[in-house]
């Protein structure tokens, strides 16, 4: 098996860097358990004979493991949704959603400092409390990552901290009191 890391950057630069051995794969899979933990305090290091580069983990904007396994297993269950970043075919095409009973099918663009963006289809349980589904909307700023599976495969790591804002299609219909009511000029 073989694992290829990427690594997004609030200077919108992707660094990728791929690994072969399996007894090296196996630890940087184990760490991503503790991704609640990984851009906050120490530094992300990827080293290889070759070199060496040290991320600062607040300039990490999203950060994507591909692999030909399922990794979803290393990673925590985010809000009863499920994120999966969109291939450009899906870009392309149309989008039909909504909050259907206790469905809840979403596009969800993230926009992050430095102009990286990851368009997402958000698909999961509406919760039935109000507060709760208010509460899941305006707490991502304060989540200390939110995980993501790639189109082709693997999965990922946003940086809420890097966030700028994000848009979600079609509307919410359950705002908090004190938003902001107005259409796109």
């Amino acid at each position: 098996m073989a694992i290829s890391i990427t690594v997004i950057t609030t200077a919108n630069r992707a660094r990728r860097f791929m690994q072969t051995d399996a007894a090296c794969i196996e630890p940087i899979l184990e760490s991503l358990k503790r991704s609640s933990q990984i851009f906050s305090g120490k530094p992300l290091i990827i080293a290889s004979a070759g070199h060496t580069e040290v991320f600062s983990p607040g300039s990490i904007a999203c950060l994507e493991v591909e692999a030909s396994r399922d990794l979803s297993d290393y990673l925590p269950s985010f809000l009863n949704l499920t994120l999966t970043a969109l291939s450009p075919e899906q870009l392309a095409a149309p989008f039909a959603g909504g909050a259907g009973g206790e469905q809840v099918k979403a596009r969800i663009d993230f926009f992050f400092a430095g102009g990286h963006v990851l368009y997402t289809h958000a698909e999961g349980v509406r919760e039935a409390a109000l507060a709760e589904r208010l509460m899941n909307l305006t707490s991502l700023f304060e989540r200390p990552a939110i995980n993501y599976h790639l189109a082709g495969g693997g999965i990922g790591l946003m940086n809420p901290h890097a966030l700028t804002r994000f848009v979600i299609t079609p509307g919410v219909p359950d705002l908090p009191r004190d938003a902001w009511v107005a259409d796109l000029a």
